[in-house]
């Protein structure tokens, strides 16, 4: 998206990415195609699916009995309960379907036992919800599962696949195998993430695409192909409210997982292309898109560029690798693993793991690049966020020992949280859900962070800042904007950017250091929000050496 913002700026930008998978999105979102042309080879290439769309996703409509669209199918877990072993069906022992969430206990009918989902086994998976779209009466509708709906499945689990699909193996050597228990799930490699049903459509789209003859048609094709074939993973979770999607940043296998009908997503995004594409700048700037590591950055020249944007991976919070497997399988070309910037916390270092020491030697060569590419005087901008303060020592050390001067620090508000976002914001987890921007300059003053106070005037002076904070806000409730400032994620990216700035010492030393200074000086609402309490009395700034320091 830096390259799209370029590029309709009328600037000339180098994008470049470990991942093909970044490449492959870059180049198609930064190189016009002819829109006309696209729907065209689209609908053609539907078209000559036509056999195997309709014999997969066959329906009934309940309402006037003639066959239908099926346009997707929930499949729900059915476990055992741990205390008496009775088959408890997810669907109907408390799924919120209005809200489209599970409770976190769950009942079992015949005992009466309360128990959580991860303490259940899992007995099978079966359609439990349907939506079809008929053409007879113009009308879609959900239902329950037909007899029918069930005998179409089954029959394509025992028919061939003829078209070829990836067999890429997900193994125990990646992170997010071993976070997500994938082994449980039955995943040994990416085709174990589709139905057999959606596995053999996508091949058959897949080896329509590769066959047309236009090339640029054919790479934007494989584009809206791609974002297919992640949204036709058995990852889909379910929403009642619409708007099914996979959760990003993870691989991961919902115990409610929707099975979608792949030729429309396929044309919908289609549609949505055609229309970005229609919408092309009439002067844009030129893009060159280099897929490869940040740690050599060889086709840039020396003290070339104006400016420098990057959004390196944050730690050991998000594995893209282990993220865009999937698409990249279907590709051909996967990111290599031994130059991604990240800290394993599954992973072993024996079974090819990196640690905090690894995640810096790569930042600095990459810190390193940046410096040599840029002009004198020239500014880089990196987007990060950690909540551990190794990760962030890391980073700063990276970037200074290359060159790079800090010099301003602000907060990105990203507004649309991950899970584990709002997970944050509500205090359940320590994760850090609004990003700070650092930023840089090449030959930049140094200015030393004030970091020479003790530790426990450096916790007193972040009590005294963020109690100057909470106090500018109004009540809880009367505004969402300022009940968003009263989270734990909010206040300690605000402690960061003050750090970084020089406004107090604090250093970063993690969320749970924000979490017990928060607790030891503020109150909670149990939701998340952090308000003032009236009866504590308001520090004397002069007796802070004297009070009693907090364990942190």
């Amino acid at each position: 998206m830096t390259g799209v913002a370029a590029m309709r700026l009328g600037r000339h930008a180098y994008l470049n990415d470990l991942s093909p998978l970044a490449g492959h999105i870059s180049r198609n979102v930064t190189t016009p195609c002819d829109a006309d042309e696209l729907r065209m080879a689209a609908g053609a290439i539907l078209a000559a699916s036509r056999d195997v769309l309709e014999s997969s996703y066959r329906g009934r409509c309940t309402a006037c009995g003639s066959w239908a669209e099926l346009e997707w199918l929930l499949w729900g877990e059915t476990v055992a309960c741990p205390d008496c072993a009775a088959p408890v069906r997810l669907w109907d022992a408390g799924f919120d379907r209005a809200r489209g969430i599970m409770p976190r206990l769950v009942r079992c009918n015949a005992c009466k036992a309360e128990f959580s989902k991860q303490s259940a086994s899992l007995i099978e998976s079966a359609p439990v919800w349907a939506r079809v779209s008929c053409r007879s009466c113009q009308r879609s509708s959900e239902r329950s599962p037909l007899h029918s709906d069930v005998a179409v499945a089954l029959e394509s689990d025992l028919m061939p696949i003829k078209d070829w699909y990836p067999r890429v193996p997900v193994r125990n050597d990646r992170e997010m195998y071993l976070r997500s228990a994938l082994h449980i799930r039955g995943i040994n490699e990416v085709a174990d993430f589709y139905t057999r049903r959606n596995l053999r459509v996508l091949a058959r789209l897949w080896n329509e695409i590769l066959t047309w003859p236009n090339l640029r048609a054919r790479q934007a094709l494989a584009f809206a192909f791609t974002n297919t074939a992640w949204h036709g993973t058995r990852m889909r979770r379910f929403n009642a409210r619409g708007g099914q999607r996979p959760l990003t940043g993870t691989l991961y296998i919902p115990q409610m997982s929707v099975e979608v009908n792949v030729a429309r997503v396929f044309a919908h995004k289609i549609a949505q292309l055609g229309r970005f594409y229609e919408d092309w700048p009439t002067d844009p700037g030129r893009v060159h898109v280099h897929t490869g590591s940040a740690t050599n950055l060889g086709q840039v020249p020396d003290g070339s560029a104006d400016y420098v944007f990057t959004d390196p991976p944050f730690g050991s919070n998000i594995f893209y690798a282990d993220c865009n497997l999937i698409g990249e399988a279907w590709l051909g070309q996967l990111t290599p693993t031994a130059k991604e910037a990240v800290v394993n916390r599954s992973l072993s270092v024996a079974a090819g793991g990196k640690t905090v020491n690894d995640y810096h030697g790569l930042m600095a060569e990459a810190f390193a690049e940046i410096t040599r590419i840029l002009k004198p005087r020239a500014w880089a901008t990196v987007v990060f966020q950690n909540t551990d303060p190794t990760v962030w020592a890391a980073l700063q050390d990276a970037a200074q020992s290359a060159g790079l001067t800090l010099e301003q620090a602000a907060m990105l508000d990203k507004t649309q949280h991950s899970h584990k976002g709002y997970k944050g914001r509500s205090g359940a987890e320590n994760v850090a859900a609004f990003d700070m921007v650092l930023n840089l300059r090449r030959d930049g003053i140094s200015r030393p962070l004030r970091s020479a106070l003790v530790r426990e005037e450096r916790i007193a002076q972040a009590a005294d800042f963020l109690r100057r904070h909470l106090a500018h806000l109004p009540p809880i409730g009367s505004s969402v904007e300022a009940d968003r400032q009263r989270t734990l994620p909010f206040m300690y990216s605000l402690l960061l950017g003050a750090h970084f700035n020089g406004d107090i010492g604090l250093e970063a030393e993690g969320f749970s250091a924000v979490r017990t200074i928060s607790s030891a000086n503020f109150e909670s609402d149990g939701r998340g929000h952090w308000y003032l309490d009236e009866r504590r009395s308001r520090p004397d700034p002069a007796k802070h050496g004297a009070k009693k320091p907090i364990s942190v």
